[in-house]
């Protein structure tokens, strides 16, 4: 009996969201906790890093990207740095966006890692029914986890106080990398 209790018990807790892990190589393994219900998958881009995406459930109108790149000549790059990095990729949607101004904002990595972005509305969707792979809100940014790895990251979605885009950032902020495997 005290099993069956048990087994119930745990059948109606949520599902906790458990952390992918992509391999990195000789770079280490990067780990994010995607959204519940959402799917992490991951593509080598040869030797220059892997494109990372998490892909929601049916019926959700949003995607995260996360593009990590292995840096060649390693070097120590300052806060300020990425920040510049950010605001000149940025450059391209300020026209055509409601804000129509850049704001940075931290992603709140932890583990020695920074990476900021900004927030775009596409002024040409608002009031619009939402439509399929069509996002009315882009979040666009870098992260450096170290030194010879660095992200360029894009969150979109169609309402940047919605809980998707939220659970999103969320999953972003959880991205740590562990150190590589020495070579042997």
């Amino acid at each position: 009996m005290k099993r069956l209790i048990l087994g119930i018990a745990l059948s109606l807790l949520p599902l906790a969201a458990y952390p992918d892990t992509v391999d990195l190589g000789p770079h280490g393994a990067l780990s994010v906790t995607p959204p519940t219900g959402w799917k992490l998958s991951s593509h080598k881009e040869d030797d220059s890093g892997f494109a990372i995406t998490l892909s929601p459930p049916d019926g959700v109108n949003a995607k995260c990207l996360l593009n990590v790149t292995f840096v060649l000549e390693p070097k120590p790059v300052a806060k300020e740095t990425v920040d510049e990095e950010v605001l000149s990729v940025c450059d391209q949607f300020v026209d055509q966006s409601l804000e129509k101004k850049k704001t940075l904002r931290d992603f709140g990595v932890s583990g020695g890692a920074y990476g900021s972005y900004c927030v775009f509305t596409d002024a040409s969707l608002v009031g619009q029914p939402p439509k399929r792979d069509e996002f009315k809100v882009i979040g666009v940014g870098i992260i450096k986890f170290r030194d010879d790895v660095m992200a360029a990251v894009s969150v979109a979605g169609d309402d940047e106080k919605g809980s998707d885009f939220s659970e999103m950032l969320a999953a972003v902020r959880s991205a740590s990398l562990s150190p590589g495997k020495a070579a042997p």
